[in-house]
């Protein structure tokens, strides 16, 4: 028992003594630590992961303009053949998409769904980091309806000063005066983008008053995803989306939406009670976007822009009901996450900021 003692008893003082000793020198620890946490950043390469065999669709703002901590608002991100095409790009998407080590340099452009705020309002963070990022020689390509080259017009004023004191303070070697801003292109329904094998379609959809306001469908290699947009129960997205791999489908909960409108009213906020009630007539409802599923004979059907947006135990409630009029996998979407279609089962699913 004494030798067991006197053991136990010089542990516990080599404890104390590296324990002292690292407390000593807490900060050079500290500063290690971040040193390795910095090289392992940046020599990440995601892409470098990815089959670039498959489609691999990732999403970058899975909320809405609801206040919400986990979700950024709507983006989403299509990686085929190596380059990078995202719809939307709403508040926090730039530093989502960043955080999700997928590489601005190789972005073709931004498809605009439609122009509510909350689909457009992080172009600029987004611009910033593609700029500044990777020393980008031409302006950030915006594509969408009518109304596009307002946006690009107005961000360019905003963002001018920001730009001119970049450039001259890191230099034009480091962010090209060329690379500065936006360039914006107005399209109208129909293929919009067809090169090296990707083509991406336009289609409309309704979401009245707000027009135009589109979907899109991207298909290579066989391969397919169909993005609804913001829209109300629409027929013509399931004749579209036919046979996609992954449908990607806005969803409001009008049950919960109702829900909040009442609170609002008790709480004597009637302005806020309407605005509930308003949105509810121009989005779908979870049933109705499984029954477009169904009808498009989708692979997959993935939701997105999440209305409301609650706690992860509590998400089932935002879906129900479309598991009965969907017999196939259904994923509610969180920021970060990337599903990879390589033509043999279901996606593949992996989350980048896990």
């Amino acid at each position: 028992m004494k030798t067991t003692g006197r053991i136990a008893l010089t542990l516990s003082g080599l404890l104390v003594l590296a324990g002292g000793i690292a407390f000593a020198n807490r900060d050079a620890i500290m500063m290690r630590v971040f040193e390795r946490a910095l090289d392992k950043a940046m020599a990440r390469d995601v892409m470098a992961t990815l089959d670039p065999k498959a489609l691999h669709v990732g999403f970058c703002g899975t909320g809405s303009p609801l206040p919400s901590r986990d979700r950024a608002s709507a983006c989403t991100v299509i990686v085929a053949g190596g380059k990078l095409f995202i719809f939307d790009a709403g508040e926090g998407a730039g530093e989502t998409l960043s955080q999700m080590g997928l590489p601005l340099g190789k972005v073709q452009g931004v498809f605009l769904t439609h122009l509510h705020s909350d689909h457009f309002e992080g172009l600029g963070p987004l611009a910033l980091q593609r700029w500044a990022g990777t020393s980008a020689a031409t302006a950030l390509p915006i594509i969408g309806p009518e109304g596009t080259q307002k946006i690009a017009e107005g961000l360019n004023i905003a963002y001018g000063p920001d730009g001119g004191f970049r450039i001259a303070h890191h230099g034009s070697a480091v962010v090209p005066p060329s690379g500065f801003g936006f360039a914006s292109t107005v399209i109208n329904p129909g293929v919009v983008y067809d090169k090296d094998g990707v083509k991406i379609t336009a289609f409309p959809v309704s979401h009245g008053p707000i027009s135009p306001a589109f979907g899109y469908r991207l298909d290579w290699q066989g391969k397919s995803v169909t993005i609804s947009g913001d829209t109300t129960t629409d027929p013509s997205i399931a004749k579209i989306a036919k046979g996609s791999d992954v449908l990607v489908y806005e969803v409001l909960q009008p049950r919960l939406v109702e829900e909040m409108a009442k609170a609002a009213e008790r709480n004597g906020q009637p302005g806020r009670a309407k605005i509930f009630r308003d949105i509810q007539n121009y989005h779908v409802t979870p049933e109705a976007a499984a029954d477009s599923a169904t009808a498009a004979g989708a692979k997959m059907l993935a939701f997105t822009h999440i209305v409301p947006s609650l706690p992860k135990p509590l998400m089932r409630l935002v879906t129900l009901g479309a598991d009965k009029h969907y017999a196939g996998p259904i994923r509610t979407m969180r920021d970060g996450d990337l599903l990879s279609i390589t033509g043999k089962g279901e996606p593949d699913h992996r989350n980048l900021l896990d």
